[in-house]
């Protein structure tokens, strides 16, 4: 209350300070949120100074009151002694007293089938008309990515995906980059485990434009070696900054423990560095003639367009894409999960240790998908997730720790995962163990399942809502092999999972007892701790760019 009077009083004083004839500037309000604690006392003690010294000049100016009639800024400025018998700003009117009624119409969400078609060349056409706002999403999705690379070439899909987009045969990289630009366009590329993309987002007006550079870039990249060589360095230097973040070093490692060393999908995300330095621009534009190829694609589009344009547009864009047969595709097979596994990975510089438990599932059209996802959620897929009340809420191992499934085209994966303090890992380990053994069994309760069913259902429409997200939605529905009324029928079928239901996937499909168990962090002085577990043989090997280990206890004192 000091400080208020006090800030008055030199607001008084500024004014009092002012020349006859000129209006005081009006100073700004800063609050204390904005200033802080002690710069607001500092500026309270200064007013409180500065109107002692211009109390008297304050005094003779009180006399212009009564020939201009205004009120003094000291009487304005004291509002503290007359506020209990203001009136409240908002009464408390007889509509506050009781609940809003219902809406007479209940909102209702109900997600779109997409209009299918196929070009001449063999592409197929998906279509969701969005008329709301002039925007458009194009999506063009290849049906194969990091399952091609070639065992010796580790990161190349990536690599071609990362260069599609810098430059054209008749686009140089700026010119591409400055007519994108000049559109208000986005166009991006990337690869995935089991397809590569190009996605456009642009105006509605502009769409004929935009689609003249997608379609340049989907057909027709120039691999120009400045550009390699550029893309390169890029790569290399995430590939070195991804040795500095554990998880991203656990996925790795967990993804080579499912998969094994000679699968694609058990090499490093990314590649290795041997790997990216020695790819070559032809190998580039091999692969891309390869596996680039309008009978491997389906072209995806949500927003304010109308199917019978789009389409006749589409085919006129991409004549030139050629169909051709699709190189035979085989890959190793994954390692047999029989036992489980400790494996961990010294990082002695790491205050944290990414802890994950990972096994093999199934593909995505498997009809045991549905009930497995809403399950998972009481598992870890929720903050009140069994997972998380136990490592975070109730023992205070970490900040979170969550469990998903990365269902594919041809397989999937299950993970539970999340970074524990590091004097915690081998409390934290067991307590994983403990929570997958128990949900395993299959059973949870009626408030668990009514919750994860609630959770699932809510969440389909924000999976929905933009065009970028339903020309993405729409193209995985084509790449995992999935009916078209998929996300239209999706709450119902969740809606109709039983306790049951879940007993039975659960009990199916879970398999902890023989899933292997990924560590990364310093662990080095805890494989006696982790072996006394007893949850199978333990190994610990260098992270990459690890620093040296940690002494063993008592080694190098005398």
């Amino acid at each position: 209350m000091k400080t208020i009077g006090l800030i008055a009083l030199a607001a008084l004083s500024a004014c009092a300070g002012q020349k006859d004839g000129v209006k005081p500037a009006a100073e700004p309000v800063v609050s204390t949120a904005q200033q802080g604690g002690s710069s607001a006392a500092q500026g309270a003690q200064q007013g409180g100074s500065a109107a002692v010294e211009k109390g008297k000049e304050a005094g003779q100016k009180a006399s212009e009151t009564a020939q201009t009639g205004t009120v003094p800024a000291a009487q304005v400025a004291q509002p503290v002694a007359s506020a209990a018998a203001e009136s409240p700003m908002m009464p408390d009117v007889e509509f506050r007293q009781k609940k809003p009624e219902p809406l007479a119409v209940q909102p209702h969400f109900e997600a779109p089938v997409p209009v299918e078609r196929r070009l001449k060349n063999g592409a197929r056409v998906l279509v969701v008309e969005n008329h709301q706002l002039p925007l458009v999403a194009v999506q063009v999705r290849l049906l194969h990515g990091i399952d091609a690379d070639p065992a010796a070439r580790p990161g190349l899909a990536e690599f071609v995906a990362d260069v599609v987009d810098e430059g054209t045969k008749t686009r140089p990289a700026a010119k591409l980059a400055e007519e994108i630009e000049d559109l208000a366009a986005h166009l991006s590329s990337s690869a995935s485990l089991e397809t590569s993309t190009v996605h456009l987002n642009c105006l509605a007006e502009t769409l004929p434009k935009a689609l003249d550079l997608l379609a340049d870039v989907v057909q027709n990249p120039a691999f120009r070696k400045e550009d390699v060589e550029r893309v390169r360095t890029l790569k290399l230097t995430q590939l070195e900054q991804k040795k500095a973040s554990i998880g991203a070093l656990a996925a790795d490692e967990a993804n080579r423990v499912l998969w094994g060393a000679r699968h694609p999908w058990g090499q490093p995300s990314g590649g290795t560095p041997e790997s990216v330095s020695t790819i070559t621009p032809d190998e580039l534009a091999k692969f891309h003639a390869a596996w680039w190829v309008p009978n491997n694609a389906v072209i995806s589009v949500s927003g304010d367009v109308k199917t019978a344009e789009i389409v006749k547009l589409l085919a006129e864009k991409f004549s030139g894409w050629r169909r051709k047969p699709l190189p035979r595709l085989a890959l190793a097979a994954a390692p047999v999960l029989k036992e489980r596994s400790i494996d961990a990975l010294e990082k002695p510089t790491a205050t944290q240790s990414q802890v994950w438990v990972v096994g093999r599932l199934f593909a995505a059209k498997n009809p045991d998908a549905i009930p497995l996802r809403v399950a998972n959620l009481s598992l870890g897929g929720l903050f009140t997730s069994r997972l998380n009340m136990n490592l975070r809420e109730k023992h205070g191992y970490s900040y979170g720790v969550r469990s998903g499934l990365n269902l594919m085209r041809s397989s999937g994966t299950f993970s539970a995962s999340g970074g524990i303090i590091a004097k915690n890992t081998v409390d934290a380990v067991r307590e994983y163990e403990n929570e997958l053994g128990n949900f395993s069994n299959g059973e949870v309760t009626e408030e668990e399942l009514a919750r994860s069913k609630e959770a699932f259902i809510r969440a389909i429409p924000a999976q929905l809502e933009t065009n970028d997200a339903v020309s993405g939605a729409m193209a995985n529905l084509v790449a995992l092999e999935l009916p078209l009324q998929y996300y239209k029928s999706l709450p119902a079928r969740a809606a109709r999972v039983s306790r049951p239901e879940v007993a039975r996937v659960v009990k199916k499909w879970m398999k902890p007892s023989v899933w292997p168990i990924v560590i990364v962090g310093p662990v080095g002085q805890s494989k006696s701790a982790l072996e006394q577990l007893g949850y199978g043989p333990v190994t610990i090997a260098p992270a990459p760019g690890a620093g040296p280990p940690k002494p063993a206890a008592g080694a190098g004192q005398h």
